[in-house]
């Protein structure tokens, strides 16, 4: 019975310490995931729908949709993304907006910016999602807007052009 009551406790010592461990590693994928968005992130591209004049049919003019790019070399415009779940948008040093950031399953992440609910701004009502394309590169897409696509890279790096999915291409 002494036996019987000591294995019993060596395997459950055996399974506490086995669970611990898991929770140990995840803890560790979350820190390895927060860091790939973790940082400051400045814009280096965006593609924009515009509905532009097309031509003159005679009584009318027509449009039609095209993408255009715009490239920002040397921008001031910059995200940074804190570990504790916020982020600043700002232009140069003065801060702009900010709001909240998560982890997505699969390595993507949303932002969502804080407002004043007295005076909100209708540009940024719509989550964001990041998608990152490499270790330095990532693209933001806005809910509900198929029209615009913003490109950022770590500052200081150049970005990895040839691992994005533009819809321009040069």
């Amino acid at each position: 019975m002494k036996n019987f009551i000591l294995n019993t406790l060596v395997v459950f010592c055996l399974i506490s310490f086995t669970s611990c461990n898991t929770d140990d590693d995840s803890s560790d994928n979350n820190q390895q995931e927060f860091k790939e968005v973790v940082g400051e992130w400045q814009m280096y591209r965006e593609e924009n729908l515009e509905t532009v004049i097309d031509e003159w049919t005679g009584t009318e003019w027509t449009t039609v949709d095209t993408w255009f790019k715009t490239l920002r070399e040397d921008s001031e415009i910059i995200l940074e993304f804190k570990a504790d779940g916020t982020f600043i948008d700002r232009y140069a040093d003065v801060e702009t907006a900010n709001g909240t950031w998560t982890a997505l399953a699969g390595g993507s992440y949303t932002f969502d910016y804080i407002q004043d609910a007295n005076n909100p701004n209708e540009f940024l009502s719509q989550t964001r999602l990041i998608t990152i394309n490499c270790d330095n590169t990532y693209t933001i897409e806005i809910e509900n807007n198929d029209r615009t696509f913003n490109y950022y890279k770590k500052i200081g790096t150049t970005e990895c052009g040839d691992l994005v999915t533009y819809i321009v291409n040069d």
